[in-house]
C-alpha cells in the first residue's frame, strides 16, 4: 500500500489506494483455459422511448459473439448464452459447478429496464461464482451519477458543480453553462447537442425531455469547456492504467459544443462521429498525464472497481475534473479499452484471456 496526495487547486487530499502504475511488465501470465460461460443482454429488440439509443445495446451482442471467439482461440471452452430477465441467468447457471467455470458477465440490463444489472452479479455472488466484472455494489455505486458526485466530492475527487432534478420546475442552482444527462444511463444515452444548456428556459426544456423521455431524474452539471481524456484501467490485485487516450475535437468546428454526444459516439455516418476521433496514446505533457492518471487511479479505488473499467475526465486550468466511471467499459474490438490494451502491447485475444484469467485468480487458484 501507498500513500498518494492528490493536489487539486487549493486542495490537498491525501488518499491510500493500492500501489498502482502504468507499466505492464508485472501484468503477462500464461494461465491454463477453464471453461467459461458467457451470458450477455441478448435482448435484440430493445423497448427504448428514444428508438436510436437501441445501437448501443446491440454493441453488446456483437461484443459477445467477439469475446468468444477471443476466449476460445486460447483453448477455453465458451458456452455463449443471451439473457434477457433475471430468470434467464437462473437457468443459464444451472447445473453448471461453480469450483470450475467462470462467467463472463456481459449483462448491461435486464429487459428493457436500465438500473437492473446489478442483480445479475449479485446473484452469482449468492451461488458462489466467480465472474468477470463489477461487483453489484460498484454497479450501484456508479449507476446513479448524482449520488456519484456527492461520494467524490466526499473523497476528494474534484468533479464539475451539478444538480439533480426531479421535476423541471425546481429552483436553479448550478452554473450555466451546463449539461443536461439522464442521472442513470451510459453509453451517452440521452445527450444530443441540446443537452448544452445556457438559459433557464432551455435548462428547463431539456430537463423535461429527460424525465419524460427516460423516466428517471436529470443530472445538470455545470459545463467545463477543456481537453477531455479517457482512462482505461485494469487490475490485477493491482490497479495500471493503459495509455491516456483524448477525444480530438478540433474538426467540429468552434461554435459546436465539444461534447461526445450520442451520435458522435454511435452514428458512423455523422460529421460529429467522423469528427471526434479518439486519439490514443494521448499527446499530452508527463506532469499533466501523471495528475490525470492519479485522479483516475483514486476514482477507480474508492468507488470500488476491480478487473477492468473507465474513467472520463476533463481538464480545467490544468485540474482533471471526473465526469463519469464506467464499469465493465465496453470490450468491442474497435472500442476506446481495448484500444488502450492494444497500444500497451496487447491484441484483443490476449486481452481477452488476461482479464478471464485475473478474475478466475481471485478464488486463489491459478488456471
Amino acid at each position: 500500500m501507498i500513500t498518494v496526495s492528490l493536489e487539486i487547486g487549493a486542495t490537498r487530499v491525501d488518499k491510500v489506494f493500492i500501489a498502482a502504475s502504468s507499466n505492464q511488465e508485472d501484468i503477462a501470465a500464461t494461465p491454463t483455459p477453464v471453461p467459461i460461460l458467457l451470458i450477455y443482454s441478448g435482448v435484440e429488440t430493445w423497448c427504448r422511448s428514444a428508438t436510436q439509443d437501441n445501437a448501443a445495446y446491440a454493441e453488446t451482442i456483437q461484443t459477445a459473439y467477439a469475446l468468444k471467439d477471443a476466449l476460445s482461440a486460447t483453448g477455453h471452452s465458451v458456452t455463449l448464452v443471451p439473457v434477457g430477465r433475471l430468470e434467464d441467468v437462473m437457468a443459464a447457471v444451472a447445473g453448471t459447478d461453480p469450483t470450475t467455470t467462470l462467467v463472463f458477465n456481459l449483462v448491461e440490463q435486464l429487459g428493457a429496464v436500465s438500473g437492473e444489472e446489478a442483480q445479475v452479479p449479485r446473484l452469482l455472488d449468492r451461488l458462489g461464482f466467480q465472474y468477470v466484472g463489477a461487483t453489484a455494489e460498484n454497479l450501484d455505486a456508479c449507476l446513479d451519477k448524482g449520488n456519484a458526485k456527492a461520494y467524490w466530492l466526499n473523497q476528494g475527487i474534484p468533479t464539475a458543480p451539478y444538480q439533480v432534478f426531479h421535476h423541471p420546475g425546481e429552483a436553479i442552482i448550478v452554473p450555466l453553462p451546463a449539461i443536461v444527462k439522464p442521472v442513470a444511463e451510459d453509453c451517452s444515452i440521452g445527450i444530443t447537442l441540446d443537452s448544452i444548456v445556457s438559459d433557464e428556459p432551455t435548462l428547463r426544456r431539456q430537463v423535461a425531455f429527460v424525465i419524460e423521455t427516460y423516466r428517471q431524474p436529470a443530472l445538470v452539471e455545470q459545463f467545463l469547456d477543456g481537453r477531455e481524456f479517457n482512462v482505461s484501467i485494469w487490475d490485477n490485485g493491482t490497479a495500471h492504467t493503459l495509455p491516456l487516450a483524448e477525444i480530438d475535437y478540433s474538426d467540429v468546428g468552434e461554435n459546436v459544443p465539444h461534447i461526445l454526444h450520442f451520435a458522435a459516439k454511435w452514428n458512423e455516418d455523422s460529421p460529429e462521429y467522423l469528427g471526434t476521433p479518439s486519439v490514443c496514446p494521448a499527446q499530452v505533457e508527463p506532469e499533466l498525464a501523471d495528475r490525470i492518471r492519479r485522479v483516475a487511479l483514486a476514482t477507480f479505488q474508492v468507488m470500488g472497481c476491480r478487473d477492468f473499467a473507465r474513467v472520463d475526465i476533463r481538464v480545467k486550468d490544468g485540474i482533471p475534473y471526473v465526469l463519469e466511471v464506467n464499469p465493465n467499459p465496453c470490450l468491442a474490438p474497435s472500442g476506446g479499452f481495448v484500444t488502450a490494451a492494444r497500444v500497451a502491447g496487447f491484441d484483443y485475444t490476449c486481452m481477452a484471456h488476461q482479464i478471464a484469467a485475473w478474475a478466475w485468480r481471485r478464488r486463489g487458484r491459478h488456471v
